[in-house]
C-alpha cells in the first residue's frame, strides 16, 4: 500500500479548498482567562457532518463555562463545563431556553460527546480544560450549522464561583456573569487529522497565547446576548415610577397648590407601576427568578403595600373637605408614601445588579434617584422650617386653606 507524504496530503486538500490550520481560539478579554478553540477535519468539512473539535479552558475560579453553536442562547446548542470534585471535569449537553436555565438534552438529537485526553483539573489546581470531539454537532433540536461555514453563530458564556464538585450532568446553575457572542470562519479551522488537535504542540494564532479574538483568528465577537423586551421594559418603566415620577408628584401639591392634579398625575403613576409589575413578574417567570431574588421578592412586597395608597389618599382628601385640616389618615397616607418611594428605589438597585447591567447604567440611576430625592427633602425642609407647612387644597368651594399645627 502506497503511503501519501504529508506535504502530498496537504496539497491535496488545499486544491480541495480547504487550507490546513491549527484549531481557531478566542479568548474573550472581558471573561478574565476564559478560552474556547474549534477544530473541524477536513474530512468533516468536505461530507458537511462527521466530529468536529472544541476546547473549553478557564480559570477553576469559575464555577461553569459553556461553549455553543446558534446564533443566541434561545435553541442553541450547549456544551456546559464544571469541576467534578474529582480532579476532572463534567461535561453536560443542554438546550438553550428562551430567558431560563439550559436543561440538559436528553433527545434523540443531543450532541454526542466525548471527553478527550488532555481534560481535566491541572496538577496545581489553577485551570479546568475540557477537550472535546462531537460527532453530530452540524445538526440539533432546532438549528443546524454548516461545517464548511465561514460565519457561523458560536456563543459562550460563563460564571466565577465554587466549585460545584458533581458529576451530575442535571446540576442546577446560577445566572452567568458574562457572556459573548461569536462569528466563526469554520474554513480556517479545518485540521488534517480527524484526532484530538489540543494534545499535540501547535503553532500560529491558535497556540493559547489568549489575545482574544478577531477577523484574523477565524473568530470574530458580535456581541453579547440582547436582554429581552420585556425585561428592559420593566426596568424603565418602574425605575421611572419610583425615582421620578412619585416624587414629582408628591412635589405637586404644595407648588401647584390643586388636589386634582396631584390625584390625577399619581393616578397615572400608579398604573404605569401596574404595567411594569407584570412585565417584572413574566421576566421573572421566563428566567425562573420568580420569589427566588431579593429583588422580586422584595418588589412584590413594596408593589403590593403600595396598592393601599391611593385608598389612604381619597380618605386624607375627605377629611380635608369636612375638616380643612390634616388628621391621622393623612400623615399615615404622607409618610406612607415617602416610605414606599424610598423602598422601590433601593430595590431599583437590586433589580439592576440582579440584571448583570454594567457600572454606567447603575450609576446613572442613582446619580438621578438621588438628586430628585435630595431636591424633594431639601423642598420639604424649607418649606416646613419657614413655617410654609400649610396645605394649600384649592377645594371646589374654594374655601380657603388652614395653616396646620
Amino acid at each position: 500500500m502506497k503511503i501519501v507524504s504529508r506535504p502530498l496530503l496537504a496539497a491535496a486538500l488545499l486544491g480541495a479548498g480547504f487550507a490546513v490550520a491549527d484549531p481557531v481560539e478566542s479568548c474573550p478579554a472581558a471573561s478574565g482567562g476564559v478560552c474556547f478553540n474549534i477544530a473541524v477535519p477536513t474530512s468533516s468539512a468536505s461530507a458537511n457532518s462527521g466530529n468536529i473539535y472544541f476546547q473549553i479552558k478557564a480559570p477553576t475560579s469559575f464555577q461553569w463555562v459553556a461553549l455553543g453553536t446558534g446564533s443566541a442562547m434561545a435553541g442553541s446548542n450547549i456544551f456546559l463545563v464544571y469541576q467534578d470534585g474529582k480532579g476532572n471535569v463534567t461535561l453536560s449537553p443542554r438546550l438553550g431556553q428562551k430567558y431560563a436555565m439550559p436543561t440538559l438534552d436528553t433527545s434523540s438529537t443531543a450532541a454526542r460527546l466525548t471527553l478527550l485526553a488532555g481534560s481535566g483539573v491541572s496538577e496545581d489546581g489553577s485551570t479546568m480544560t475540557a477537550n472535546v470531539a462531537c460527532s453530530n454537532c452540524q445538526t440539533w433540536n432546532g438549528g443546524e450549522m454548516s461545517l464548511k461555514s465561514t460565519g457561523a453563530g458560536w456563543i459562550g458564556a460563563w460564571k466565577k464561583g465554587s466549585s460545584l464538585k458533581t458529576t451530575d450532568k442535571t446540576a442546577n446553575i446560577d445566572q452567568h456573569d458574562g457572556h459573548a457572542q461569536f462569528s466563526v470562519d469554520l474554513s480556517r479551522a479545518t485540521i488534517s487529522s480527524d484526532s484530538n488537535p489540543f494534545t499535540a504542540t501547535r503553532s500560529g494564532s491558535g497556540s493559547g497565547s489568549g489575545s482574544g479574538s478577531g477577523s484574523g483568528s477565524g473568530f470574530t465577537e458580535t456581541g453579547g446576548f440582547s436582554k429581552p423586551t420585556v425585561l428592559v421594559a420593566h426596568g424603565v418603566i418602574m425605575a421611572l415610577v419610583m425615582a421620578v415620577l412619585y416624587p414629582l408628584g408628591s412635589l405637586l401639591m404644595p407648588l401647584v397648590g390643586k388636589w386634582w392634579i396631584h390625584g390625577a398625575w399619581q393616578a397615572v403613576t400608579f398604573c404605569l407601576m401596574w404595567a411594569g409589575f407584570g412585565l417584572g413578574i413574566v421576566a421573572a417567570q421566563e428566567f425562573r427568578m420568580l420569589f427566588t431574588q431579593p429583588h422580586t421578592i422584595f418588589g412584590t412586597v413594596v408593589i403590593c403595600l403600595m396598592a393601599i395608597q391611593p385608598v389612604l389618599g381619597l380618605l386624607h382628601h375627605r377629611h380635608f373637605q369636612k375638616t380643612q385640616g390634616r388628621g391621622l389618615i393623612s400623615y399615615v397616607h404622607i409618610w406612607w408614601g415617602r416610605i414606599l418611594m424610598a423602598l422601590g428605589v433601593i430595590n431599583g438597585g437590586l433589580g439592576l445588579r440582579l440584571a448583570r447591567e454594567d457600572d454606567g447604567p447603575i450609576i446613572a440611576y442613582g446619580v438621578v434617584a438621588g438628586v430628585i430625592y435630595m431636591a424633594y427633602i431639601g423642598f420639604k425642609v424649607c418649606t416646613f422650617f419657614r413655617g410654609n407647612h400649610t396645605v394649600s387644597y384649592k377645594e371646589e368651594a374654594n374655601t380657603p386653606p388652614r395653616r396646620l399645627h
